[in-house]
């Protein structure tokens, strides 16, 4: 169910590519209604009992009743098959000698009723699949566009860039699926129309061998030249599908790549600037300032709340730090509980200039509200999405990611919130 809405989004203006997607649409809607336009044109031509009408038109040419046999195969108006053999039959009493070309030329018309717009079922079969490829690619141009912005943090980029694909590529999804439908549409019709023609060929043969009995010189005719057995029947062409994907996997493939070369995204640090601590508020152009400094013996985290570090500075070495270690290992899950306590104060801060929250919202609930109004007026924590990291000499370059990873955002119970995506590398000790 979540897939067929997914899809049904699609078709919304929001998105990038929706005019294929309505595009291909209607070309669908169209090459259903051909096939079953097709379809019923077939039924009508051919109902009728072929067996049973021959049966009769040879007892009445038998017994020399050829004015009988062609009110009776004249009294089938459109069908084929009457009016080939009525045709035939009314040249025998007139010409006789013109019954075999005769016969021919109505055959050939009655062939060309029944293939009539067969080719387009098979055009529409190539061009979905190239309508859906072109959508595609649009929407894959769009949403590296979108990537591209510098102001979105590396982090999002890969979560856009991702859903931009996944999306883009409901236009081929769609475009080969019509393809498949209307390929099968093609072939069944195709088939019946192949049905009814020998059929048409069989009857009338032997209905023209009997108005015309060959002699000892003259050999049975077992197929009447309708003048069409030259040309090339229309088939449906599955090269584009070919060089869809072709030309899709090493899209895929880059873009792949991208997503995974922009995880990371690295800032220079920004001088610190103090902002007044505690009170009643927060004043205008505070900087939250978040910190992480990573020692030998764990975490020590700087923010805009912590005031007594800010007003009595004392070496990292001197003091335990803020986060210790657990058993020799980094405590990562307390890191990610403390950023988030942080993330949580500013995000308050933030959205209490513009709004009423209760004093117990959750960090998820912060972080929507944030989200779904424009806070870019407010001037308190400009940087609150920004985190600089500091490392001693001998910390391993896997801590540091770890530490990037738990900056970067967090699950909650009510979903994921993204906190600080922008980080800074740092040299030295934060004092």
């Amino acid at each position: 169910m979540n897939f067929l809405i997914e899809l049904g989004k699609a078709f919304q203006p929001s998105h990038d590519a929706f005019i294929f997607m309505w595009i291909l649409a209607a070309l669908g809607l169209i090459a259903v209604l051909t096939a079953l336009e097709r379809w019923v044109c077939l039924k009508q031509r051919t109902d009728y009992d072929a067996l049973g009408l021959f049966e009769k038109v040879k007892q009445f040419i038998e017994n020399k009743k050829l004015d009988e046999a062609f009110r009776m195969c004249a009294s089938g108006g459109q069908r084929a098959l009457p009016r080939i053999l009525a045709a035939g039959i009314k040249k025998a009493m007139e010409e006789p000698h013109l019954i075999a070309g005769c016969m021919a030329e109505e055959s050939t018309h009655m062939a060309s009723a029944l293939e009539k717009r067969l080719n387009i079922l098979v055009m529409f079969g190539n061009v979905f699949t190239l309508f859906g490829l072109l959508g595609t690619v649009y929407g894959l141009i769009m949403s590296f566009n979108a990537v591209s912005r510098p102001e979105i943090a590396a982090i999002e980029k890969s979560a856009l860039l991702a859903s931009g694909i996944s999306t883009a590529m409901n236009s081929t999804l769609v475009g080969l699926s019509l393809s498949v439908l209307t390929v099968m549409l093609y072939a069944f019709v195709r088939a019946r129309v192949d049905a009814a023609l020998n059929e048409i060929d069989r009857y009338s043969v032997a209905t023209l061998n009997i108005l015309i009995p060959p002699d000892i010189t003259q050999r049975k005719l077992t197929a009447l030249n309708r003048g069409s057995d030259d040309e090339e029947v229309a088939d449906a062409d599955v090269t584009p599908m070919l060089n869809l994907m072709v030309i899709l996997i090493p899209v895929l493939l880059t873009s792949s790549e991208f997503v995974k070369l922009g995880a990371i995204e690295l800032k220079l640090p920004e001088a610190a600037q103090s902002g007044a601590a505690g009170g009643a508020g927060v004043q205008q152009d505070a900087k939250l300032d978040v910190g992480v400094v990573i020692t030998s013996k764990g975490f020590n985290v700087f923010n805009y709340f912590k005031a007594e570090e800010k007003t009595a500075p004392q070496a990292v070495g001197e003091k335990q730090p803020d986060i210790p270690m657990v058993n020799g290992a980094y405590n990562f899950s307390a890191l990610g509980a403390k950023l988030a306590e942080i993330k949580k104060k500013a995000l308050a801060e933030i959205v209490r200039t513009s709004i009423n929250i209760p004093a117990d919202a959750s960090l998820f609930q912060l972080y929507k509200t944030f989200l779904s109004k424009d806070f870019s007026a407010v001037r308190v924590f400009p940087d609150h999405e920004n985190v600089k990291i500091v490392a001693e000499d001998k910390i391993k370059y896997e801590t540091v990611v770890s530490v990037m990873d738990a900056a970067r955002g967090t699950r909650t119970a009510d979903g994921n919130v993204t906190m600080f995506p922008n980080v800074s590398i740092a040299g030295g000790i934060i004092q």
